[in-house]
């Protein structure tokens, strides 16, 4: 006889599905509560109440930065402070020193000129360039670079009016001279102040100007500066600079000074100490500043018995000085500082 069996649902089984059934009504009834509806009951497509006005935000800078652009077209025009070639201040002492070329007098005298016919000294920034040295002002370098373009500049457009003018080999007084700035202003290192090689430079230099006196003073200061030959640089700067030659130089002096003093350092012999005397001659110093560049360059000097000083070799202690732009005189050219 069969035995019939009747098919009891499972407990566990319908509560599951029970269980199953709510929570899918219960996540779709979640789904579209989570998203915000707009007035006419449509769902907006984002999930996050705060992605709108994250949206929004664009468009609001946006909207700004065009306001701001319309704003700065209604600003007036910039003008410069100095409208003239020549500073005021500069035009009058000219005038009361009769210090005019002849281009610039009015009605040819001497001790009148105008707006339209003075200009600023071609040497002006060349002066400039060696007060800014003695400045130590931290915002200074922008004030030294701004010079330096002008110079730069300057010279450029003055030779190009020398060679508009040239009609023959001959050349002008001051000519020889100023090309010769340009040279020394390639001392720094990989330096080009307008961009052009300078060996490309010379090609165009006619040869009346390069055999003159301050350009080969010039090239043999270049060619002494790149060879490290400390000794032949300072010494042919004492005997032959110009002053404007030598304030283009000076802010290579302490870069030479601290190149003899690392070869002395590093090449004398350590049972013989360095005299002072004898190194003050050599970089062109007087002895109280000689101590005092030392002692930046973190050298110590020693005193025998009979109270000399001399520098000690092979001292582990050198430095470059932290006041690399700091200044030091120039022994036989104080009349060009003062």
């Amino acid at each position: 006889m069969e035995k019939s069996y009747r098919h009891r649902p499972n407990p566990s089984s319908s509560s599951s599905s029970s269980s199953s059934s709510s929570s899918s009504t219960h996540f779709r009834s979640q789904k579209f509560r989570s998203n915000p509806t707009t007035k006419d009951g449509k769902f907006t497509k984002y999930n996050n109440p705060n992605a709108r006005e994250d949206f929004v935000k664009p468009r609001r800078a946006s909207q700004q930065a065009q306001q701001h652009v319309d704003d700065s077209s209604n600003l007036p025009v910039l003008l410069g402070t100095c409208p003239f070639m020549c500073p005021v201040a500069e035009r009058t002492q000219r005038e009361r020193l009769r210090d005019l070329a002849v281009f610039e007098r009015l009605d040819g005298n001497p001790r009148k000129t105008s707006s339209d016919l003075a200009v600023k000294k071609v040497r002006f920034h060349v002066m400039s360039l060696h007060k800014l040295q003695s400045c130590t002002n931290e915002n200074i370098s922008s004030v030294h670079y701004l010079n330096m373009e002008q110079l730069t500049k300057a010279l450029t457009t003055l030779f190009n009016l020398y060679d508009a003018n040239r009609s023959s080999e001959s050349i002008n007084e001051n000519e020889a001279e100023f090309h010769s700035f340009y040279v020394l202003l390639h001392l720094g290192s990989n330096s080009q102040p307008t961009g052009e090689s300078l060996s490309l430079w010379f090609r165009q230099v006619p040869i009346p100007i390069i055999k003159s006196k301050e350009m080969c003073f010039a090239r043999r200061i270049l060619r002494f500066f790149r060879m490290g030959n400390y000794k032949r640089f300072l010494l042919t700067t004492a005997a032959e600079a110009s002053f404007l030659q030598y304030c283009i130089i000076e802010p290579y002096i302490i870069e030479v000074r601290e190149l003899a003093l690392s070869c002395i350092n590093n090449g004398g012999y350590k049972l013989h100490p360095y005299p002072l005397t004898h190194l003050s001659k050599l970089l062109m110093m007087k002895e109280s500043d000689l101590v005092s560049f030392c002692g930046a360059c973190g050298l110590e000097m020693v005193t025998d018995e009979v109270g000399n000083k001399s520098l000690p070799s092979k001292q582990t202690t050198f430095c470059s000085p932290k006041g690399g732009s700091q200044s030091y005189g120039f022994l036989n050219l104080e009349p060009f500082e003062r």
